[in-house]
């Protein structure tokens, strides 16, 4: 009979040790979402904002170039670029799309679309834009520009355009523009501190200079 209770308790100990595990398991594995989800949440924000740039009419210069669109200082982590480009009989088109962080952009490897391109007239090329999570600056997209990276001006013809959509973007820092603050509060606060200290070595203190024009 001993044998029997005791067998018994040791039994319910046991289930209630697999209970209590499991529900710490459970407490931490849903601690564990729920911070991946803040921190995914704290670092990018989900948009959804399009631009249709209609380009009819107008011409581009040669070696010139339109600035299209800019998140800085935010980056963009998902989003997706149409263009509809003058081509020629080899569905090639002179204008470049330029993605990247300004001042450093890069012609974006785009993708033919045969179904909706008529070569020899116009193109329609598409994209998709992502950077890299790492802050890696060589892969950080704000920014995206037309270039015209010919000797000729190019003409657009009908329905020519570009078609800007953003989904997902985080919140960074736009080196090329904090290196220019860092600098100029550099030398401002040098410039400011030579001034000063010029300013105050030339002055005599006004107690000397009362007593000086006093006994003269």
């Amino acid at each position: 009979m001993k044998h029997k209770v005791f067998a018994q308790r040791l039994f319910l100990m046991a289930t209630v040790m697999s209970t209590l595990l499991f529900v710490s398991n459970f407490n931490i594995s849903n601690a564990q979402t729920e911070e991946e989800e803040a921190t995914h949440s704290e670092e990018t924000n989900v948009v959804r904002d399009s631009q249709t740039v209609l380009l009819e009419g107008k011409t581009l210069a040669a070696n010139d170039f339109i600035h299209i669109y800019d998140t800085t200082p935010y980056i963009i982590m998902n989003g997706h670029v149409a263009a509809k480009l003058p081509c020629d009989e080899n569905s090639e088109s002179p204008i470049k799309i330029l993605i990247g962080a300004a001042p450093n952009l890069t012609a974006a490897d785009f993708e033919l679309l045969s179904e909706l391109s008529t070569p020899g007239t116009a193109c329609l090329y598409h994209v998709d834009l992502a950077s890299d999570h790492n802050g890696n600056a060589s892969a950080t997209i704000t920014d995206i520009a037309i270039q015209n990276p010919t000797q000729d001006d190019v003409s657009f013809g009908p329905s020519s355009s570009v078609v800007v959509g953003i989904n997902e973007i985080m919140k960074g820092t736009h080196e090329a523009h904090g290196e220019g603050a860092e600098h100029a509060e550099g030398e401002g606060a040098e410039h400011a501190e030579g001034e000063g200290a010029e300013h105050a070595e030339g002055e005599e203190p006004a107690e000397e200079a009362a007593d000086d024009t006093g006994n003269e």
